[in-house]
C-alpha cells in the first residue's frame, strides 16, 4: 500500500469515527495513526472495524509495541507500558 493510499484509508477512518461517536481528531498531532486504532477499537460498528484492517494493521495488535509489551496507558503523550517481571 502506497504512502498515499493509506493516508486515504486513515482519513476515512476518521471521518467515520468522528460522526459515529461525535469526536473531532487532530490529524496534525503525533500519534494520529495509533489513536484512530484505539478508538476504532472501542467502536462497534463494523464497518469502522473493516476501515481499520485496510489500514493494514490489525486492530488488536493496536496496543502493542514491537516488543510484545502492552500499553497500559500514555503519560505526556508518550506510551507507559506494562512492566513485566
Amino acid at each position: 500500500m502506497s504512502q498515499r493510499e493509506r493516508m486515504q484509508h486513515l482519513v476515512e477512518l476518521k471521518r467515520a469515527l468522528e460522526k459515529d461517536m461525535g469526536i473531532t481528531v487532530d490529524m496534525s498531532r503525533y500519534g494520529v495513526e495509533q489513536r484512530l486504532l484505539r478508538l476504532a477499537r472501542a467502536s462497534e460498528d463494523p464497518r469502522i472495524l473493516a476501515l481499520a484492517e485496510a489500514i493494514g494493521k490489525p486492530v488488536a495488535d493496536a496496543a502493542s509495541d514491537d516488543r510484545g509489551t502492552r500499553i497500559r496507558g500514555y503519560y505526556r503523550g508518550r506510551p507507559v507500558y506494562e512492566e513485566h517481571e
